[in-house]
């Protein structure tokens, strides 16, 4: 027997108040079936729905992350402001060791002090041989 056949012979033997039950339930149940189909071809809503999940996500993540840096600063300042200072202190020191290396910005960028060292345009710095710029008193 197949299931048709079964549910035939089961609706026979139903009483007219159970047969209207039966029918209810499977409308109730058709019903949510089609809303979850329209649900499913509404992309706007589900691009909606996608883009407050990610809003949400990058929300708890900057809270985490001020969490973290106010647990940081709390402890630093807990260490007191000596240790901050020296390491303030230790990278102006790297950075202007690195100037003075490397001059002031290097490549075509360079000021005219920098010029003028080379024998540069400006005719203050030593002429260098075959140099047409002229030393002016």
């Amino acid at each position: 027997m197949t299931a048709e056949s079964q549910d035939r012979k089961e609706s026979r033997s139903l009483t007219p108040e159970q047969l209207r039950e039966r029918v209810e339930h499977t409308r109730e149940e058709l019903g949510r079936t089609v809303e979850e189909l329209a649900a499913k071809a509404d992309v706007k809503a589900r691009a909606k729905e996608k883009a407050g999940d990610a809003r949400a996500k990058v929300h708890d993540v900057v809270v985490h992350s001020r969490a973290r840096v106010q647990d940081r600063t709390a402890r630093t300042a807990q260490r007191g402001l000596v240790p901050a200072l020296a390491v303030t202190a230790a990278a102006a020191v790297a950075v202007w060791l690195q100037v003075r290396r490397h001059g002031h910005g290097g490549g075509k960028g360079r000021g005219r002090l920098a010029a003028a060292s080379r024998g540069g345009p400006c005719g203050i710095g030593p002429r260098r041989r075959g140099s047409r710029t002229r030393r002016f008193r």
